[in-house]
């Protein structure tokens, strides 16, 4: 049997601080998120985990892909650069200020 993990011990493993793991913990209690639940072995008000729940959970996490967040002069360069292709298809655009100056 793998020894059980402490809170410092995921502090460490999972690069987080206490703060938000703690976080995480009461979320998953009140059934927000999805942390692994403590395992208490007759050690009272100690936070032990199972090492394999945490793997899991930790390999779930990562594979969830983050969201990319456009700039705004990557957005307007892509506006500009579709209404330049309405255009080229013969669809007529209304221009605007903002338009006119590229």
């Amino acid at each position: 049997m793998k020894q059980l993990l402490t809170l410092r011990d995921l502090m460490l493993i999972l690069n987080l601080s206490e703060a938000t793991l703690r976080r995480r913990i009461a979320e998953s209690r009140a059934g927000i998120g999805n942390f692994p639940k403590s395992v208490n072995h007759g050690v009272r008000r100690k936070l032990l985990f199972n090492p394999d729940e945490i793997e899991l959970w930790a390999g779930c996490q990562q594979s969830v892909p983050a969201a990319k967040i456009e700039s705004a002069s990557q957005r307007s360069k892509r506006h500009q650069d579709a209404l330049k292709r309405l255009r080229s298809k013969g669809v007529k655009v209304a221009t605007q200020k903002h338009d006119q100056e590229t």
